[in-house]
């Protein structure tokens, strides 16, 4: 091959992109261009003429090549050249004279270091994703929209225990057919919503059988990536996790929040228990001091500030202490149990409040009462006792009968407004003064401006208040 088809094969290797030699029969070199001898790293009069054994890298395909001339197929193959860390992928092709005769072999190097680099990059990449996927119990799938049909990355059924060959259910690369039939109808309307484009990404929570039979629970996030020329989803792209731990935390979590908000519960009923034994007298049954002192305080704060009236009331069982050394104790504290509820029949409001104050004597605050209605109270109050008809042979009623002593406060009254204190004075002052005109009576204590106590006092020991006595007054204290 001499002459001009010579030339123009000269020219044709020059001018072609990639490394490019011809070898005759017997592999030695023939022709070759620029790019050929700057791989073999030797000059064009170095290389024609000496055999393909001689230098790498065609000297590693140097069985190939012979097969290729004796008329063998050659496949394309990579060859690293040693010292330069290159890869190259060797083509050759049979050249053939004039009558048909192999003559020798076109050979073709194209430069794969850059592809095969990057390619082992990728491939490393997709081993890193792979094994970060599969040891966080992810996977990705993607769904075909049109036909609905889904697929999975390789590992996604060893998170469910299962082979890559075994199958979990029927058709299970439909879109949900793998997940629980009570969270399908869920997922599936979580999906339609980003395909109508009322959602930029889709999240769904749904259960997966495991192969022992557990539930699994799976989170999926996803969008659309893939949209046909009218606009119409084509390919949905998501990722499932395993967040079944996930899930059993949160349910111990929730169980614990309930178990101590039962706690807190419990412990806000014996607090209240425990509040409302300590705030009760324990023969009685009736509200304690204790009780009655947080009572007066509070209804006298709501006094002064909404205006109602209250009265108070101060209340002692007549000649308790001959009955004692008459009956005894014992009868005593039955007694007492008696007329405290006695006295609580009179009280049917729920903002009033009867209470043993100490020993023989009670207290009670009305609220909302005037003096008129305050003494209506303390008349059935008198007469309730007597009802009692229990029997007190130290007594000149021949029964047990009680003394009251009452009080009224309102914001209407003349003069700087009393204490709390104030008013529990005129009280005992009043139930003295009750006593002192032969018992079984009531007695009102009223505070003037200056702090003079002026104390009526029922002329009939009835317990029907009709009249009052002329008021006299009780010396005076600071207000």
């Amino acid at each position: 091959m001499k002459g001009r088809a010579w030339l123009q094969l000269q020219t044709s290797y020059e001018s072609a992109p990639v490394a490019l030699c011809l070898i005759d029969r017997e592999r030695r070199y023939v022709l070759i261009n620029a790019k050929f001898a700057s791989i073999l790293g030797r000059t064009s009069e170095d290389i024609v003429g000496r055999s393909v054994d001689e230098f790498p890298p065609l000297a590693a395909a140097a069985a190939d090549l012979a097969q290729a001339l004796a008329g063998a197929p050659m496949a394309d193959r990579e060859l690293h050249v040693p010292d330069t860390g290159r890869t190259l992928r060797i083509s050759a092709e049979i050249v053939r004279d004039a009558r048909g005769a192999v003559s020798g072999l076109s050979i073709a190097l194209v430069d794969m270091t850059e592809r095969t680099r990057i390619a082992g990059a990728l491939d490393r990449a997709e081993q890193r994703a792979s094994y970060a996927l599969r040891t966080a119990g992810q996977w990705i799938w993607e769904l075909d929209i049109p036909s609905n049909h889904v697929t999975r990355s390789l590992h996604w059924k060893e998170v469910l225990g299962y082979q890559p060959g075994e199958s979990l259910v029927p058709d299970e690369e439909l879109a949900w057919q793998i997940v629980h039939p009570s969270d399908r109808a869920g997922a599936d309307r979580a999906l339609r919503r980003v395909l109508r484009g009322e959602r930029k990404t889709f999240e769904a929570t749904y259960r997966i059988l495991h192969k022992n039979g557990r539930w699994l629970w799976i989170l999926s996030r996803g969008a659309v990536v893939e949209h046909a020329p009218d606009g119409a989803p084509l390919r949905f792209l998501a990722t499932s996790v395993d967040i079944t731990r996930q899930k059993q935390i949160e349910e111990e979590l929730a169980a614990t929040v309930r178990q101590r908000r039962s706690l807190e519960q419990e412990l806000i009923r014996a607090n209240r228990r425990l509040t409302a034994l300590s705030e009760m007298d324990s023969l009685t049954e009736l509200p304690n001091r204790r009780k009655f002192d947080k009572v007066l305080e509070r209804e006298f704060r709501r006094t002064r500030r909404n205006q109602p009236s209250i009265a108070l009331m101060m209340i002692d069982v007549d000649h308790f202490k001959n009955f004692n050394d008459l009956y005894g104790h014992q009868a005593g504290d039955e007694c007492l149990r008696s007329v405290a509820e006695a006295l609580r029949q009179t009280v049917q409001r729920s903002g009033d409040i009867v209470t043993r104050y100490g020993g023989e004597e009670f207290a009670a605050v009305l609220t909302e009462t005037d003096e008129v209605g305050a003494i209506e109270v303390a008349g059935r109050m008198l007469a309730g006792v007597r009802t009692l008809a229990h029997p007190h042979a130290g007594s000149p009623d021949n029964v047990v009968t009680v003394s009251i002593g009452l009080t009224t406060f309102s914001l209407d009254a003349s003069g700087q407004p009393p204490t709390p204190q104030h008013l529990l004075r005129a009280a005992d002052r009043a139930l003295y003064a009750a006593k002192e005109a032969g018992r079984n009576r009531i007695a009102a204590g009223r505070i003037d401006g200056d702090g003079t106590i002026r104390i009526t006092v029922s002329p009939e020991r009835t317990g029907g208040v009709v009249a009052v006595l002329p008021a006299r007054e009780v010396p005076k204290f600071p207000v």
